[in-house]
């Protein structure tokens, strides 16, 4: 099932000039975290500076520059709950995941599995939005989820 039509554009609001920009994530250590991403992912580092006592990073996708990651990174992070699987996550408020868009799941998890990151669960398809999805953990637990549209969807 394709996904439906974006609703009409709403240039009048205030907030019409609002786009995605970041998502940041808070790591206890910012050397650990750029290993992850840089190293482990492939991602590219755009600009790090400090904040107080944090160091912080914007990363950027492989071949993607609109998109940025945030590492957040330094004393003081609490762990956090590391639920066993996507659907146990969801019994939580807050934020859940970020999404990744590729153009294949499987061929994505076969790269990370050779990286030894950690794959939450099997991919599996919810023809409602026309997407394969599957999730993996970051090493401190923050899922981030893989999409693959099938079928007539259209890129989200």
């Amino acid at each position: 099932m394709p996904l439906p039509a974006a609703p009409a554009r709403n240039t009048s609001s205030p907030f019409s000039s609002m786009h995605g920009h970041h998502t940041a994530i808070r790591y206890p250590d910012f050397e650990a975290a750029r290993a992850f991403w840089v190293d482990t992912m492939d991602w590219r580092v755009l600009q790090t500076w400090p904040y107080g006592d944090l160091t912080l990073a914007y990363v950027m996708p492989p071949d993607q520059d609109e998109f940025h990651l945030e590492i957040l990174a330094g004393p003081g992070a609490a762990a956090q709950t590391v639920y066993e699987d996507v659907d146990a996550s969801l019994a939580a408020s807050g934020y859940n995941h970020v999404c990744l868009s590729v153009d294949s799941v499987d061929d994505t998890l076969a790269a990370l599995r050779e990286r030894g990151v950690d794959i939450v669960n099997p991919p599996f398809e919810i023809e409602d939005i026309s997407a394969r999805l599957a999730f993996f953990r970051d090493p401190w637990g923050n899922m981030f989820e893989l999409t693959e549209r099938t079928g007539d969807g259209l890129a989200h």
